[in-house]
């Protein structure tokens, strides 16, 4: 305990024992399904993920971590004093809170939305899944293969005859407040 606590080491063991406190904590957390963060609010300024918060508890825990224990290594271990612990401290916990903040982003940066925007289906083909009745008459079902990915819309269409079902048609527009396409026969 002297080790950790003699001298001016609290100064580094202290933050570095709640920092890998908070650490342990969350990595338990995560597993069980729970979560323990707070969102301080800044951004950061071309952040890619905006989800993510530069100043979070993840990078205050890590910059405490980063540097409690290389300051108290610097102290204890290397014996370059009080000066230069702290300054080996304050490198050592910003090169963590960067790494931190870098590996997050590129992490939220691997998410991906599913959703596809209605006007992308402009200008597509698709097959009629159930038959588009005339105009006026209701609406039927198309599915259109956008990004790779199979998609399914409410369709209507402004001919007089029924279009039926796996005919092609080409997508001519949409209506978002309904979220469907306007079909034609292609």
């Amino acid at each position: 305990m002297e080790w950790l606590f003699a001298d001016n080491a609290y100064l580094f063991s202290v933050p570095a024992i709640a920092g890998t406190a908070y650490f342990l904590i969350s990595l338990v957390l995560g597993e069980l399904g729970g979560d323990v963060d707070a969102d301080l609010g800044v951004d950061a300024p071309d952040s890619p993920a905006a989800e993510f918060r530069v100043l979070s508890l993840q990078t205050f825990s890590a910059f405490a971590m980063g540097s409690g224990w290389a300051g108290l290594t610097a102290l204890r271990v290397l014996d370059l004093g009080f000066t230069g612990a702290t300054l080996v401290a304050i490198g050592a916990g910003l090169g963590a809170a960067w790494l931190i903040v870098m590996l997050l982003r590129a992490v939220l940066g691997l998410q991906g939305s599913g959703n596809i925007p209605l006007d992308a289906t402009l200008g597509q083909t698709g097959t009629v899944y159930v038959q588009v009745p005339p105009k006026g008459q209701g609406s039927g079902r198309v599915t259109v293969v956008i990004n790779n990915r199979r998609r399914e819309y409410g369709a209507v269409q402004h001919g007089d005859e029924a279009i039926a079902t796996n005919t092609r048609v080409g997508i001519v527009g949409v209506d978002h407040p309904s979220n469907t396409v306007c079909v034609e026969v292609i």
